[in-house]
């Protein structure tokens, strides 16, 4: 008995395969472009919550700016005498502090195209359960010499290495004021002294120098709460082009933060100050920190009533360009367009940035703390 035998000639076998292949290749293809599509959305997605965080962030702790801050504390002050010994504690510089001024929030230029920094300034830690705002009394007699100790109406709320503000009052020598370190208080006797044990207490041959003031009776004495270095609490933020993070410092007494990183993949941060008229709250003109901005004086810090901040995030998905042509996913006229005010200078990004997706952000931030105290 015969038997048939049916099945696939080679022949039908390789034209299988060829079709099986060129139906896989396709596949890829298509699959390959859309995960493309995909990662260029999502990358788009990530920037965008990316610049959401940092403006979070940024925006919370501008609108606290000032928090704790006792208008009478301060608000005649326009020469402000202060020294540091030259230790850790009081910002490692020796004589005058510098650049010491009671603005909330301070702005430091970037140059040559690098991002600005952000400092926020407050005059206690508002984190930590020993805040408070600054206690204020009065001086109870004129000093003998500016290194006498001082004998006040109250020492509610002074403690052994806060530091005191001392402004003159009216009729003294109004504008005048001094910054030193409590070293022993005795509250039986209404007494604070500011000896040179203190890392802000200079010599008295210094005060003299100096010309430091011998404070009259009814001047104000206000104790703040110092951090762990320099006279006031800041947060500070920055952007690290190289590893494109926006991060925040602080000089907290424990633990100091240091380039804390706040958001990745954030290229880029200018700010400026808004300015009002003398006496008004109205921001009539907008100012970077550079000329006499760069270190404004006592009377433009009060002046100071908002600042406007502009944050460029990027996509951390590369999009390769086609093989023998350039990155066109973000232009020099896209780039152009980031902010209604502010320049940013992708000429100082790396060589290959427009081959990333950019979300840009601004916003202008109101100072309350410094609007509510009608400076």
């Amino acid at each position: 008995m015969r038997h048939s035998q049916k099945g696939f000639t080679l022949v039908e076998i390789m034209v299988a395969l060829v079709i099986g292949l060129i139906a896989m290749v396709v596949i890829m293809q298509v699959f390959s472009l859309s995960e493309s599509r995909k990662r260029s959305t999502t990358g788009g997605g990530d920037a965008q919550a990316n610049g959401a965080v940092a403006f979070l962030m940024l925006e919370r702790d501008m609108k606290m700016a000032g928090w704790g801050l006792d208008t009478t504390a301060y608000k005649t002050c326009t020469t402000t005498k202060s020294y540091c010994n030259g230790t850790a504690s009081c910002g490692g510089t020796a004589g005058a502090i510098p650049g010491l001024n009671f603005g909330s929030v301070q702005l430091v230029d970037g140059t040559s195209g690098a991002p600005d920094t952000v400092i926020t300034q407050y005059y206690a830690n508002p984190t930590t359960s020993t805040y408070r705002v600054p206690a204020i009394s009065l001086l109870k007699g004129t000093m003998g010499t500016p290194a006498d100790e001082l004998t006040v109406s109250s020492t509610t709320n002074c403690a052994v290495g806060d530091l005191m503000l001392i402004q003159e009052p009216t009729g003294g020598a109004l504008g005048q004021c001094s910054l030193v370190q409590a070293t022993l208080i005795t509250p039986a006797t209404l007494k604070m002294q500011h000896d040179t044990s203190g890392a802000f207490n200079p010599p008295a041959t210094t005060q003299v120098a100096d010309g430091w003031v011998k404070h009259t009776a009814g001047a104000t004495v206000a104790c703040i709460k110092k951090p762990s270095n320099g006279p006031f609490f800041q947060r500070r933020y920055t952007v690290d082009q190289v590893n494109r993070v926006l991060q925040r410092s602080d000089n907290a007494t424990n633990p100091v933060q240091t380039n804390e990183v706040v958001t990745p993949e954030i290229v880029d941060m200018q700010a400026q100050y808004g300015v009002a008229p003398t006496g008004s709250q109205d921001v009539n003109s907008w100012v970077d920190a550079t000329g006499s901005w760069a270190a404004p004086s006592a009377n433009d810090i009060k002046r100071i009533k908002a600042i406007r901040v502009a944050i460029v995030a990027r996509s951390a998905q590369y999009e390769k360009p086609a093989k023998g042509e350039a990155c066109v996913s973000t232009t020099a006229d896209m780039a152009a367009k980031w902010s209604s005010w502010a320049t940013f200078k992708t000429s100082a990004y790396p060589a290959d940035w427009n081959c990333y997706q950019y979300k840009s952000f601004e916003t202008i931030i109101p100072l309350r703390n410094v609007i509510w105290s009608n400076l």
